[in-house]
């Protein structure tokens, strides 16, 4: 039982003249009478019988119309879906990001685009610490991770694309941002106790925090390491240390911090996407196609000194 014979049986039933049927679907009459025939040794009934110049249902064919038709229409909707899918249109992506990543515009930007151009995907955000998105990747909880930059040397299987860079600023405590130069050169907080995030050796904002005060001369003591930036700046607040911090977590405004800017124009941090290239699901393309070249094209968050 083919749907070809379905839709051969559909098109008579609803003409109730072979002649206009075989039109209809654009074939011979002869050719229709065969599929007919054919539907009905398969059925085991009559579905057809002959009325002067044209035809009727059986009442066997009248009960068996409205579930041919359905199964011709259920056979289009699958179809349909089907395509949409393959064109990245529906689905679900299951996307991870480190906290900080939702404070600038670039990552809410992107959402915000692909949204519209799939209104009908599901999207699953769930915020997740660096060390823990790898192996969400893996293990297929995650499609995408948004991570801070560096993301240190990636197993083969991975890739990461850049799309986003802001300003680092050092976050302390008011009374010492009283007696700092500014622009601030991080070698004066050399003898300051640091705040680090928990990242993964050579990953991840608590990496650069290292990588830049190597480079300023001096190893950061890290006093203290947490899993996320806002409890940073509250540990700040209440005088545990100072840490690095991007630009964007201005808008948090936490009371007791100072936010200062860096001397050089190596204090940056970024965001990328990780993902593995041979998962090749048509959503989670569509959403990388929405990735700036190069990383630009984003609006970035404004340094307020």
């Amino acid at each position: 039982m083919t749907n070809r014979r379905f839709e051969c049986f559909v098109a008579a039933a609803r003409e109730l003249h072979i002649g206009r049927a075989a039109e209809r679907l654009g074939i011979a009459q002869p050719a229709l009478s065969q599929q007919i025939r054919a539907l009905e040794q398969s059925v085991g009934a009559r579905l057809l019988r002959r009325v002067g110049r044209g035809i009727a249902l059986t009442e066997a064919g009248a009960a068996f119309l409205p579930e041919a038709a359905a199964a011709l229409e259920q056979e289009a909707r699958a179809v349909h879906v089907a395509r949409r899918a393959a064109r990245g249109e529906l689905g679900e992506i299951s996307i991870g990001y480190v906290n900080t990543a939702m404070l600038g515009p670039e990552l809410p930007t992107l959402l915000s685009a692909f949204r519209r151009s799939v209104p009908d995907a599901r999207i699953d955000l769930q915020e997740i610490s660096v060390q823990d998105q790898l192996p969400a990747l893996e293990q297929r909880r995650l499609d995408l991770a948004v991570v801070r930059e560096p993301v240190g040397i990636l197993p083969p299987e991975y890739q990461a694309r850049p799309f986003s860079r802001d300003a680092l600023l050092a976050a302390v405590m008011p009374s010492l941002a009283e007696r700092l130069p500014r622009p601030l050169p991080l070698e004066a907080l050399a003898e300051q106790p640091f705040i680090a995030l928990r990242d993964p050796q050579g990953m991840g904002l608590g990496h650069r925090l290292w990588q830049l005060c190597q480079g300023a001369g001096f190893t950061p003591r890290i006093e203290l390491r947490v899993n996320n930036a806002t409890s940073i700046l509250g540990l700040v607040a209440a005088g545990f240390g100072v840490s690095l911090m991007p630009a964007v977590l201005r808008r948090i405004g936490m009371a007791g911090v100072a936010l200062l800017e860096l001397e050089g124009s190596e204090a940056h941090t970024g965001l990328a996407i990780v993902h593995r290239p041979a998962d090749i699901s048509p959503l989670k393309l569509r959403f990388l196609a929405h990735l700036p070249p190069g990383g630009e094209g984003f609006p970035q968050p404004e340094v307020i000194v």
